[in-house]
């Protein structure tokens, strides 16, 4: 379970690939955060940060009648350059020319464009990724208002990445970026409440910043919430509920949301217990990433509960299932199935000549 990086709706591009580039928080309320012992935060910097402007290549040819050059008058135009070239929107995609056009917009004055150089320094998205740097980023942005990089530097310190680690100043700055508008920051802080980081638990409180992070079309908010109905934890437990709420994420390609769909849809809680539909919604969930639905569709090829055993598929979903999350809940369980698969498929080669 971690957290990770947002973009608020009004950064997105439009296009609906630019959606996939955000990433969003990430959590699992069936385990539990491991974080070390808090440290003294860093100040927050006032002034630009040094060295933020990259050279950047002269366009040539058909690029250099299609990129305009960025002027220092227009710092969201220039923000918005960075956006095209990012997608490819109209101009040659080149994620590391938007990495410098985001950080001579941020240099120009563009409090966006100084949360997306943070956001490309963090990921390493066409820069070598530097987390020191970008959460200097996210500071600068954050002190001159803008929201998801007050939320995008919480969760560098939830994680201690670029900064001491700090869950009392995270939550301080998921709780800014939620009074500017940022939805991810008001997630982040339902989070903070839900697991008791960095402030008292108190899941009605979560509960409520979950809903107003999923009213404002944070999928991942919505599928946190889902949790909360799921298990009745400062709402009353409704299944049904939590269902539609796990669906509306899925559909949204939020991993978490498609596994826990499927436990609950293999179960028959809050829908009608559909063992073909669970396995379709564990495989999309282990395409998205999500380690213990590759296991549990491993399980079900090695067993044949579902589907036609198949121990070398089981092998494959197995071995995948530890590489995403070494530390999943089931690592034992797939290490020790993963052995007896194997086991299987050697078999009939020692009963050979």
């Amino acid at each position: 379970m971690s957290f990770a990086p947002t973009l608020s709706n009004h950064q997105k591009p439009a296009s609906a690939k630019a959606a996939a580039w955000a990433i969003v928080l990430r959590l699992s309320l069936v385990g539990c955060l491991a974080f070390g012992n808090p440290a003294v935060a860093q100040e927050i910097v006032a002034d630009t940060p040094g060295d933020v402007v990259q050279a950047l290549a002269e366009p040539v040819g058909v690029a250099a009648e299609i990129i305009p050059p960025c002027e220092a008058d227009d710092a969201e135009a220039c923000a918005a350059l960075g956006y095209r070239l990012l997608e490819g929107d109209g101009v040659p995609k080149d994620e590391a020319r938007a990495a410098g056009i985001f950080a001579q917009a941020c240099h120009f004055g563009s409090m966006r464009g100084c949360t997306m150089a943070g956001y490309a320094y963090d990921q390493g998205q066409g820069v070598t990724a530097a987390p020191e740097r970008a959460a200097s980023y996210y500071a600068f942005a954050c002190y001159g208002g803008e929201g998801t990089a007050c939320s995008n530097l919480g969760l560098a310190y939830v994680n201690g990445r670029g900064v001491a680690e700090d869950p009392v100043r995270a939550t301080a700055l998921f709780r800014e970026a939620c009074d500017k508008g940022a939805s991810g920051g008001c997630a982040n802080l339902g989070a903070s409440y839900s697991l008791g980081r960095g402030v008292r638990r108190d899941q009605r409180q979560a509960a409520r910043l979950f809903r107003q992070a999923c009213d404002s079309d944070d999928e991942h908010a919505c599928y946190n919430l889902g949790v909360l109905y799921r298990d009745g934890l400062g709402v009353s437990r409704d299944y049904k509920r939590a269902v539609a709420l796990f669906e509306q994420s899925c559909a949204a390609q939020d991993g978490s949301a498609c596994g826990n769909l499927g436990l609950m849809v293999d179960d028959g809680r809050g829908t009608a217990p559909d063992r073909q539909r669970s396995l379709e919604l564990f495989d999309k969930a282990c395409g998205l990433g999500e380690a213990e639905s590759c296991f549990s569709l491993g399980r079900a090829y090695q067993t044949g509960n579902g589907r036609e055993r198949d121990d070398a598929r089981a092998i494959v979903l197995l071995e995948r299932t530890l590489s995403l999350d070494p530390g999943t809940p089931s690592a034992a369980g797939a290490a020790k199935a993963l052995e007896m698969a194997r086991a299987a498929i050697a078999a009939p080669e020692k009963a050979g000549p």
